[in-house]
């Protein structure tokens, strides 16, 4: 049969474009399957999207694009059939009126389903009379405003099915708004296996993941985690997403002192890669009306700290056996049920082993099931037609050249990069193309710089030994046919795993390497480090008008004596400062830089200042970076509070007078120290805008 989702955009990220996409994929073993996508913001979508689904969108929003419809005539005008109750009225129009009643006048779709309140009006208005029509609620009756649920009322009862993804919303639906015509029913989200290796839990990181929203109540989980630090430094939170409250959480990470702590990270796709570096994942949502983050982090093999909010999550989570369900905004028992799983290795590795098997009740296969038979049980048409065979079966028959792999960071800290199966989503493969032999080129941009060539074997897996030398730099993935045809080599996911461990590896006495996989503009790359000498930032504090910085000496020097830091200006105005520090330790050192001198000696009205550490007397300055994890550019995602003090600059008598007076503002400057796009640490002295 002929399968429509309907929805807002599938060009974002997010957890209902996550679960349509799972959903679509699976049924698209078995059926033809679209894609609506009301908006189109983005060129590409963010998600994967498997090529057997058909994706349409009807209005083009993108600002530089050729065809974009945003001061389309009717676009302009307000939606007259879209509710107006809805939170996203204002984004829809005459123009999307028109263009989702068109695109269903003329559909041969045997199934309708909408994803969100206002698609749901539409596809009550405009579906087809043959076609069977399903609500799907990917939020909660309760969380709903009461004049959207008036609204809403009239369409509903036209819909054969109103689909909740927990139990909990299915009977709040059916006692608080019975639909007599409109079946009710819960079938869960669906989440399918991760496409890394599970986590073994070891590590020590906290994962959350989801929009940097009010309800997901980050504040709560931040303030937690400063009583989890207080006591257990070692651990840190990383928080994966983006969202409006993002200045607001990094203020508060910043009032607590939280910046070597707690890291905003950012959207990250796909997910599971995130998941699988963490040892437990948490998440302090004020509701969930399922709790797909909770299923994506336990097929990871994490157990989970969660609110036990309405619905999801005491549906998801057997509290004690595979995760520990704490009050909505306890920040008190959040922190306890954290640091039960930090201080007991075995409970946490058991909990985990059981959120992993838990969890493969929330696999596509049996939740698509239950969507077939809910189909069937409506009566539609089940032997119309079979999987959609387009321009995705036509790569998979043999076409464009166009292989896609997965990549490993191995413990040693070689990299394993496997190509993806040429029968998997129409992806190419070893075979493809005739069958010959590939092989991984490594390019770096310095043409002088010799290609790193590996073959693939017969399983489609190239090693990348860990002793092999990589220059500085980016270098960028291909594979290689024996004929010499070479394309770009994209990636789907990349396990970078084993990049977090590489301060462990380092050798005394050796120089010092590392190399990070990622996913750039949706290709394969690899950043590479390789210094005789580094000197590696471990944390950095911030109080009064001084920071201090926490290293280590790696490589082939040898600290002897204490060692010196320095600050060079960079520009017409060369200057440098010297600041004495101290041994920590074998290879450790600790040094505090007052904020005055940099600011007494400002030169223009943005001062940059590279940092370098003089390990002992005599020895060649080295930059202090960091290098050792698996982040590859720090910059957005380590930031550090500035200092605000006065500007240091001569008077002449009339302005010393007019300061004495109290006339007009006093000026000042921040000092800010942050990372640069190499991963080296770099100190600003910038005028403050006055007013």
């Amino acid at each position: 049969m002929k399968i429509s989702f309907l929805i807002h955009t599938i060009y974002g990220i997010g957890g209902t474009i996550r679960t349509t996409l799972n959903l679509a994929e699976e049924l698209a073993d078995r059926h033809e399957i679209e894609i609506v996508s009301v908006f189109r913001h983005r060129d590409a979508p963010l998600f994967a999207i498997d090529p057997r689904v058909d994706v349409v969108p009807l209005v083009d929003t993108r600002p530089a694009s050729p065809t974009s419809e945003l001061k389309h005539p009717l676009h302009l005008q307000p939606a007259e059939l879209y509710p107006g109750t809805d939170a996203r009225q204002k984004e829809y129009s005459r123009l999307t009126d028109e263009r989702v009643r068109e695109h269903y006048a003329a559909s041969d779709a045997d199934v309708i389903i909408s994803t969100r309140p206002g698609l749901t009006a539409y596809i009550a208005q405009f579906g087809p009379e043959r076609a069977v029509l399903i609500g799907q609620e990917h939020m909660s009756h309760n969380h709903h405003k009461p004049a959207l649920r008036a609204e809403m009322y009239p369409y509903l009862t036209r819909l054969d099915a109103f689909v909740t993804v927990s139990e909990g919303d299915a009977a709040s639906y059916r006692a608080q708004m019975p639909l007599p015509d409109t079946r009710v029913l819960a079938i869960p989200n669906s989440v399918p296996e991760p496409v890394v290796e599970p986590s073994d839990t070891s590590g020590t990181t906290v994962v959350a993941a989801g929009r940097l929203a009010s309800e997901k109540q980050y504040h709560v989980l931040i303030e937690a985690f400063g009583k989890v630090a207080a006591v257990r430094p070692d651990w840190t939170l990383r928080i994966c997403g983006w969202g409006k409250e993002k200045d607001r959480l990094r203020r508060r990470i910043d009032e607590l002192g939280l910046y070597n702590s707690v890291h905003l990270m950012g959207p990250r796709s796909p997910i599971e890669p995130e998941w699988a570096k963490g040892a437990i994942a948490v998440s302090t949502s004020r509701h969930e009306s399922f709790g797909m983050t909770l299923v994506e982090a336990m097929r990871c093999g994490l157990p989970v700290v969660s609110t036990d909010c309405d619905y999801g999550p005491r549906e998801i989570i057997a509290d004690g056996v595979d995760g520990l369900l704490v009050p909505v905004g306890d920040a008190n028992a959040v922190a306890a049920a954290l640091l039960r799983l930090i201080d007991d290795e075995d409970l946490r590795r058991r909990m985990g082993a059981a959120a992993r098997r838990n969890a493969r009740r929330f696999d596509p296969g049996p939740v698509a099931k239950q969507y077939e038979e809910l189909f069937a049980e409506l009566g539609a048409t089940t032997a119309s037609r079979g999987p959609a065979h387009g321009a995705a079966q036509e790569t998979a028959d043999g076409g464009e050249f166009a292989p896609v792999a997965d990549c490993v960071v191995a413990d040693d800290g070689g990299l394993v990069v496997t190509l993806l199966p040429r029968n998997a989503h129409g992806y190419g493969g070893p075979s493809l193309g005739g069958g010959g032999a590939l092989r991984l080129v490594c390019s770096h941009p310095d043409a002088a710089v010799a290609d790193r060539v590996h073959p693939f074997d017969k399983e489609g897996r190239a090693t990348v030994p860990a002793h092999e030398e990589f220059a500085e730099g980016v270098w960028t993935c291909h594979a290689e046919r024996e004929d010499g045809e070479r394309v770009t080599l994209s990636a789907r996911a990349v396990d970078q795993r084993g990049a977090m461990r590489a301060a462990d590896r380092v050798t005394p006495g050796e120089a010092v390497r590392q190399l990070v996989p990622y996913v750039r503009h949706g290709s394969l790359s690899l950043r590479s480090w390789s210094r005789p000498v580094h000197a590696e930032v471990a944390g950095i504090r911030v109080s009064g008008r001084t920071f201090t910085i926490d290293g280590r000496v790696l490589g082939e020097g040898v600290p002897d004596g204490d060692p010196v830091l320095l600050m060079r200006r960079r520009g017409k105005n060369a200057l440098e400062l010297s600041f004495d520090a101290v041994r920590e330790g074998t290879d450790g050192f600790r040094v505090t830089v007052p904020v005055v001198e940099p600011v007494t000696g400002q030169a223009d009205a943005h001062d940059v200042w590279d940092l370098w550490l003089r390990y002992s007397p005599g020895a060649e300055p080295v930059r202090l970076a960091r290098i050792l994890d698996d982040v590859v550019e720090k910059g957005s995602l380590f930031p550090y509070p500035g200092i605000e003090v006065p500007k240091k600059r001569s008077l002449t008598a009339l302005r010393s007078m007019a300061r004495k007076l109290g006339v007009g503002p006093r000026e000042k400057v921040i000092v800010k120290v942050f990372y640069s796009a190499a991963n080296e640490l770099v100190l600003n002295v910038v005028d403050k805008p006055i007013g």
